[in-house]
């Protein structure tokens, strides 16, 4: 199996973008000063999922040793597997270069925000809470923002603060809009304690805009940031 924090070996056709040099990157935070709740969130629940894509492995593999022809029969499940373990892949990747590793500088993901909010629900339920679907298709992410770890990880970490502010069995709702003017994301959490996240969020994304109240908070960024999903409206 690859390694999931192989960027370029694991990118899927159509997904991974290859940035050119001259795009904008910014140094990577010491590992040791940032306090990063979405990475100590998410880690487990990808963990949960790289060992149970490996559990599945191994039963192929089991069955192929019994039986040579079983491949075939079993092809669904490899299929589906090598999507779990490139979601994975990349959600460590995000991770690690959200903390200096600065992985993604191969691997751009315009279709990251889908893995993303599906492990940032999967984080809420574990907490026993949960995350409304946004009611339309998730934007694009585009390739030249940062070193592609700033956009995913402010969005991720905005949703999760939000939504683990919510009270027991409740479930976050909220939205985005697209327009020439940018991109703008709502939910109606008031009470999430957004303090660490506004200074990282002005240091590693300055022109991104957050804004909390008691009507909720806002999450603003640039025209171009976010894009309609290819395909899509």
């Amino acid at each position: 199996m690859a390694d999931a924090m192989d960027s370029k070996s694991i990118s899927r056709k159509g997904v991974g973008v290859q940035v050119p040099a001259s795009a904008p990157g910014r140094p990577g935070p010491a590992p040791q000063a940032v306090s990063d709740p979405l990475a100590r969130a998410m880690l487990p629940v990808v963990l949960h999922r790289v060992a149970n894509a490996t559990q599945r492995l191994n039963g192929v593999s089991a069955l192929l040793a019994i039986d040579p022809g079983a491949l075939a029969a079993r092809s669904d499940d490899l299929s589906e597997t090598s999507g779990v373990v490139d979601d994975a892949g990349w959600l460590l990747a995000l991770i690690a270069s959200a903390h200096g590793a600065r992985l993604l500088l191969a691997r751009r993901e315009r279709q990251g925000l889908r893995p993303l909010v599906a492990c940032v629900r999967d984080c809420l339920r574990l907490e026993g809470r949960d995350l409304a679907e946004p009611g339309s298709p998730l934007p694009d992410l585009a390739p030249d923002v940062g070193d592609g770890w700033q956009l995913p990880w402010s969005i991720g970490t905005w949703l999760y603060l939000s939504g683990r502010s919510q009270e027991p069995r409740r479930e976050l709702a909220w939205s985005f809009r697209l327009s020439s003017g940018g991109a703008r994301f709502e939910c109606a959490a008031g009470a999430a304690d957004f303090s660490g996240f506004k200074k990282r969020l002005a240091r590693e994304l300055p022109e991104a805009v957050l804004t909390s109240g008691k009507a909720g908070t806002t999450l603003c960024f640039p025209a171009g940031w976010l894009v309609a999903p290819e395909g899509g409206a």
